[in-house]
């Protein structure tokens, strides 16, 4: 009966942005009074924030930690930074921004998978000096690729420099190493994960499903529509496989 159990997936949540709307893709942006509601959630049930040297060790070990959490945000723009450290400091948790080291400091809209102006994510991207900030107040950083270029749609050559040149770059403003990868979009193919791998990184997040391939690590979305039961579901280590249940059953996609 074994092998017809869930299986427990250290849950990595995703956020992008953290504050009111302006504009673009609202799906994307979590007001801060749900974000400081979040963390609080976390907090009351136990739950430890990870780094991502833990992280890292409850994949490739394949023992997630039953109490824990890995928080992540993808795109490093300044107010999302700015508004987010102050309450990750004040309760006490980690978390990781991986940064697309090539817009460091630019004032950028990035296209979203529709690739159309309402879809858009606007705003400057934190600078040097932010974020050092950031990992001065006990946050980490990991690589979103150098341009936020779709890798799967790049040359293998292109995938590759996306990949080095973020890691090189992140490295000299933060003099660490940067040993963890994200793909924009969530997307990755075979040459995508050779990509990153043969630049020096560790491992690589991506989205849904999870594996047990150190790169194509699993990440569940957080939106600024999800109850508070639903959250309580991403906590859980088991919404992947209650997502997938619940599409096969509603015969439409995973939530």
């Amino acid at each position: 009966m074994k092998g017809w159990l869930p299986r427990r997936t250290l849950p990595v949540l995703m956020y992008h942005r953290i504050g009111p709307c302006p504009g673009g893709d609202r799906q994307l942006w979590v007001s801060e009074e749900t974000f400081a509601r979040h963390l609080r959630w976390i907090r009351d049930r136990g739950l430890r924030a990870l780094s991502l040297d833990e992280a890292y060790e409850c994949f490739r070990s394949g023992t997630p930690d039953k109490k824990a959490v890995l928080i992540t945000f993808d795109d490093a723009f300044a107010e999302t930074l700015d508004t987010a450290a102050p309450w990750l400091q004040k309760l006490g948790m980690r978390s990781t921004v991986f940064v697309p080291a090539g817009l460091l400091g630019q004032t950028v809209a990035l296209s979203s998978e529709a690739g159309t102006h309402a879809t858009a994510s606007e705003g400057r991207i934190v600078d040097d000096q932010g974020l050092r900030r950031w990992v001065e107040a006990g946050q980490e950083v990991g690589s979103h690729s150098l341009t936020h270029q779709d890798l799967t749609t790049a040359s293998f050559e292109t995938a590759s420099s996306e990949a080095a040149r973020s890691k090189q770059l992140l490295e000299e403003v933060l003099d660490r190493p940067v040993l963890d990868f994200c793909y924009p979009f969530a997307h990755h193919n075979a040459a995508a994960r050779r990509a990153v791998s043969e630049a020096g990184y560790r491992s690589a997040y991506a989205g849904e499903p999870p594996t047990e391939d150190l790169f194509a690590l699993p990440r569940m979305m957080v939106f600024p529509g999800d109850t508070e039961q639903r959250y309580a579901r991403k906590l859980s280590g088991y919404y992947y496989w209650i997502s997938a249940w619940h599409g096969r059953v509603s015969q439409g996609g995973p939530r």
